[in-house]
């Protein structure tokens, strides 16, 4: 039943949709920033948690005390939030309880696990939001893509930078022309491991965490935090075709980091077809298409990017001097600055061109022309997470499976591009990057 609000517009009470269930399998630290952002969007309530380590349930249950289901709720449950040690066990629960019947999955486990327990829960015909990466090889890849394409269940695979602050901004302004044509783009991630290198640590053994473990991890810095990177990249400049790059590792021995903590890549951007057009700020003509900010000037070749990551156990970062992203264009700059990870303040976009003007010098090339308020900041990194939610909740209640399989589609292509960099470092070659343009549907 929809419930109302109290204040409505013109003090007409307005009607809610009811909050949809969920029940998260894996309470890892990085289910700590979700739940906060859940806080925020208020569209699901918390009715399950699954994990084998009880303490990890614990926590979790305590960041979720603010969303989970009510004690007074319309099904009478005796307990606000069940717990589980296992899918196979939340699974078999669904099929006596009406609160799990029907309550959305979020999967946040270690990579080496997310093929398996996404399959188990689409083949009960279940509705997912799973964690990046999709799965750390391009086999498992393919195979989720096809059972997300299949139906029977839904599968959304949460990606938050899209929804950073100074990303959604500077997608608009390139697609206004606010630097013209894009002929150069670079990314720098960079992050110390030291709370990272920790996640599902054995304090039984003394072991580190699975995101050191190259079989669990399927890598290390790229195809970890460094997808959050990637994405940003390919949603602002296109699809990777190609990719020539390096990987390190054990730069830092105490870190027990086996795969890679430092790489350096060029990407090559995939062309955009001659009908595209990315904006409408211009007139169709047949002698002046649409305006494409993506398309190169004639003759002179692809549009290259690159990424840069690193991690190191020690090392202080200048997250202050370095930015995220720099984009370049034939009339201009965009910066994103590097303090995203910084909630308070964080963050920002900087517009560099001869169309702005500030109070100290009169001309945005100088100093830039800041585009959010240091009041306005969040934090790109942290508000990203409520992007997910408000995105996935608006998937769900549509029931829109294109717009699902389209989040999977481009969490496999962000796998393919980490994927094929790898390659890249051995072969010391240029190397194709898989696009997952065309997945056929597997026969019934």
């Amino acid at each position: 039943m929809a419930q109302q609000e109290e204040d409505g517009v013109g003090g007409v009470k307005q009607q809610q949709l009811p909050k949809l269930r969920l029940a998260i399998v894996g309470c890892g630290q990085i289910v700590v920033h979700h739940v906060a952002a859940l806080t925020v969007t208020k569209e699901f309530e918390v009715v399950a948690l699954c994990d084998p380590s009880a303490e990890r349930r614990r926590i979790i249950r305590h960041e979720c005390r603010t969303i989970i289901i009510p004690s007074n709720d319309v099904l009478n449950t005796n307990d606000h939030v069940q717990e589980f040690d296992s899918l196979d066990e939340l699974l078999a629960a669904s099929l006596t309880s009406k609160v799990l019947e029907d309550a959305v999955l979020f999967i946040s486990v270690p990579h080496d696990l997310h093929h398996a327990l996404a399959s188990q829960a689409l083949e009960a015909g279940r509705r997912v939001v799973m964690e990046k990466p999709l799965a750390p090889t391009l086999n498992e890849c393919h195979s989720l893509l096809q059972q997300a394409k299949k139906g029977g269940g839904m599968l959304i695979v949460s990606e938050q930078s899209p929804y950073w602050q100074e990303i959604v901004k500077a997608k608009q302004l390139l697609e206004e022309g606010a630097i013209g044509t894009l002929v150069s783009a670079a990314s720098y991630y960079y992050e110390s491991m030291r709370d990272n290198v920790t996640s599902g640590i054995d304090p039984t053994t003394g072991g580190l965490g699975w995101r050191t473990s190259l079989k669990r991890c399927g890598g290390g810095v790229v195809i970890d935090g460094g997808l959050h990177w990637l994405r940003p990249l390919r949603e602002l400049c296109g699809d990777m075709e190609q990719v020539v790059g390096v990987t390190r590792r054990h730069i830092q021995p105490g870190l027990q980091l086996e795969g890679e903590s430092l790489a350096h890549a060029l990407l090559k951007i995939k062309s955009p077809p001659p009908s595209s057009s990315s904006s409408l700020n211009e007139t169709d003509t047949e002698d002046e298409p649409l305006f494409d900010y993506r398309r190169q000037p004639e003759g002179s070749g692809a549009l290259v990017v690159t990424f840069s990551a690193n991690m190191m156990h020690t090392a202080p970062m200048a997250h202050d001097s370095c930015p995220y992203f720099r984009l370049t264009g034939t009339k201009g700059e965009l910066v994103v600055a590097g303090t995203g990870l910084n909630p308070n303040g964080g963050g920002g976009l900087k517009l560099y061109n001869q169309d702005e003007t500030n109070e100290n010098d009169g001309a945005a090339g100088v100093d830039g022309i800041d585009l959010l308020s240091v009041e306005d900041r969040q934090g790109g990194f942290f508000v990203g997470f409520q992007g997910i939610w408000r995105v996935a909740g608006d998937i769900l209640r549509r029931n829109d499976q294109d717009a699902a399989v389209k989040t999977v589609r481009d969490a496999a292509a962000d796998v393919a591009v980490a994927l094929a960099l790898y390659k890249s470092s051995e072969s010391h070659q240029w190397e194709p990057c898989e696009l997952f343009d065309d997945i056929p549907i597997p026969n019934p």
